[in-house]
């Protein structure tokens, strides 16, 4: 939940979204009989009809985006008034609210979660898009490279060769100090190892269909604990 006086930093797409489906809602529902003028619906509307408050820079991006949803012919001028503020939906734009998910803005965001902001950049435009798949690839592939790094390895090595060669519990080119005893750094080494195997590897080869935001967070999550991790690593002796 977002808390009182915190404010989420919406993308394009998710401003797309939300303006679409504000239009709808006063072509077809529950907003009948408001104004369809784009000057009303940003920022009056939107922050009603979302329960937010939108930024100078919120209502820049949106009137961004609107140019944009123009062009991809989703909505057009209001036949029935002379002002080009007044729009509406064409059949395509309608289709699309209909069939579309609305975003969850009110809900858990990732960088309410996500600290690293490495990691953040990497992720968040993605996840915003709800284009979840990537936002999780985006996630390991860096957890990779920074593997990569610390063992100084090459391009060539990636998904579980360079967890092996780079954190096997014996012949790993790097050790995790906190790792007391052989078997913790074993549970390092398999830590990796699955990580990279269930939440990259997949999306390399096929396309994953992640449906749960929440699970996402969690998953990117893990990564951000895997670099922590990593980012302790220092080269055996």
């Amino acid at each position: 939940m977002i808390l009182s006086g915190e404010h989420i930093e919406y993308s394009k797409s998710q401003l797309k979204r939300m303006f679409l489906r504000v239009l709808y809602e006063i072509e077809y529902g529950r907003l009948s009989g408001h104004s369809s003028g784009i000057d009303s619906i940003v920022p009056t509307w939107m922050n009603k009809y979302w329960n937010i408050k939108m930024t100078l820079e919120d209502i820049k991006k949106t009137n961004e985006a609107i140019q944009e949803l123009k062009i991809s012919g989703l909505i057009v001028k209001d036949p029935t008034q002379i002002d080009d503020v007044f729009q509406v939906l064409t059949n395509k734009g309608k289709e699309i609210v209909e069939k579309q998910k609305d975003p969850d803005i009110h809900g858990l965001q990732l960088e309410q979660v996500i600290k690293n902001p490495t990691l953040l950049e990497k992720c968040l435009d993605s996840f915003k898009d709800d284009r979840y798949e990537d936002a999780i690839f985006s996630a390991y592939k860096l957890v990779e490279e920074e593997v990569r790094n610390k063992a100084g390895l090459g391009p060539s090595d990636v998904g579980e060769v360079l967890m092996t060669k780079a954190l096997h519990h014996s012949t790993g080119k790097v050790i995790i100090p906190s790792c007391m005893v052989p078997h913790e750094q074993e549970g390092v080494y398999n830590l990796f190892k699955g990580a990279i195997a269930l939440f990259k590897n997949p999306s390399s080869h096929r396309t994953v269909n992640y449906d749960d935001r929440l699970a996402v967070i969690q998953i990117i999550a893990f990564a951000e604990l895997l670099l922590r991790i990593i980012e302790t690593a220092q080269l055996r002796p």
